[in-house]
């Protein structure tokens, strides 16, 4: 005998319960079939393989050494497709895959943490990707196509970056515990004029708008100092080297009996954006996420954790 046609998983489906059970009639009854029609599909998988796989005896059917060999292959595939359907399960309910999440330290060194630890009790077998980095290099993660989300404050459009506004939150005044404005309530641009002030770098985005607030009233401070970001700030402020208007979720981490931190007006807002790559494969468990991450940030909203902090509409 020679194999002539395909062998059908109805076929080895009939073969797992007649090896199984030992007999034609238990096979139907599992199947739900007639003892004529499993007799036929096991006839058709002898002719499908190219060689007996019962011999027949007193109307019973025997299983050869062959058909031993070959039950513990169908077996094995009946094994891998029952993983499988757990698999296709565990996808459906999120319960497996891979997120791949990239963001700018004052994001990813405070919110991110707490709500990618959150979402990993309630998804307890994906595998998280976490990276904190510049916003160049975020950006570019994103741009690439190489991260599910990235997180940043800068200001970035790109064709192939879909973009969403996560909220806004008002800088705050950073200034040494011993200051004279240490017990003011709030500290205005004018409550400065001629202090010692830690900027950032020339060029970057919030210099500009900081020292817009003081041009415009045409005050002056005392400019010694320039660092990269709101936690370099923050160290030299600690020190007493001068004070600083910031991010408030980076300062707060240096907060304490050395600094700081009071509203400052007028307001000038920090505003963090989620980014998305516009051709990278959808992915439900990004959506998870960013639902558990807008939850979060409604508890964090006015009222809550964080002063201040507004969310679009």
């Amino acid at each position: 005998m020679t194999g002539r046609t395909r062998i059908s998983p109805r076929q080895l489906e009939a073969f797992r319960s007649f090896m199984e059970v030992g007999t034609v009639t238990g096979a139907a009854e599992r199947l739900r079939l007639s003892q004529s029609a499993v007799s036929k599909i096991l006839s058709g998988l002898e002719y499908a393989v190219g060689y007996p796989l019962f011999l027949r005896e007193k109307k019973r059917l025997v299983p050869t050494r062959e058909a031993r060999l070959l039950q513990k292959e169908v077996d094995r595939i009946f094994r891998g497709l029952e993983e499988l359907g757990g698999f296709v399960r565990d996808l459906r309910n999120l319960e497996q895959g891979e997120l791949t999440i990239v963001a700018t330290p004052p994001i990813g060194e405070t919110i991110l943490p707490d709500v990618i630890a959150r979402f990993l009790t309630m998804h307890a077998n994906i595998r998280i990707s976490f990276e904190i980095r510049h916003s160049d290099v975020v950006n570019q993660r994103i741009t690439d196509q190489h991260a599910d989300i990235g997180f940043s404050m800068v200001p970035f459009d790109h064709p192939s970056v879909v973009g969403e506004v996560l909220f806004n939150v008002p800088a705050v005044c950073a200034l040494p515990a011993s200051h004279r404005l240490a017990g003011a309530k709030t500290v205005t641009a004018e409550d400065l004029r001629g202090e010692p002030f830690i900027s950032f770098l020339s060029g970057s985005r919030m210099r500009h708008l900081v020292d817009a607030v003081f041009e415009q009233r045409q005050i002056s401070r005392v400019l010694r100092h320039e660092v990269f970001a709101s936690p370099e700030a923050a160290v030299l402020v600690q020190k007493g080297l001068g004070v600083a208007v910031v991010d408030p979720l980076s300062a707060a981490r240096h907060a304490g009996a050395e600094l700081v931190l009071k509203p400052f007006e007028p307001r000038i807002d920090y505003t963090f954006k989620a980014m998305r790559p516009r051709f990278r494969d959808a992915s439900r468990l990004a959506d998870a996420f960013m639902d558990e991450l807008r939850a979060s940030l409604q508890r964090m909203a006015p009222g809550g954790a964080i002063a201040g902090m507004t969310l679009p509409r």
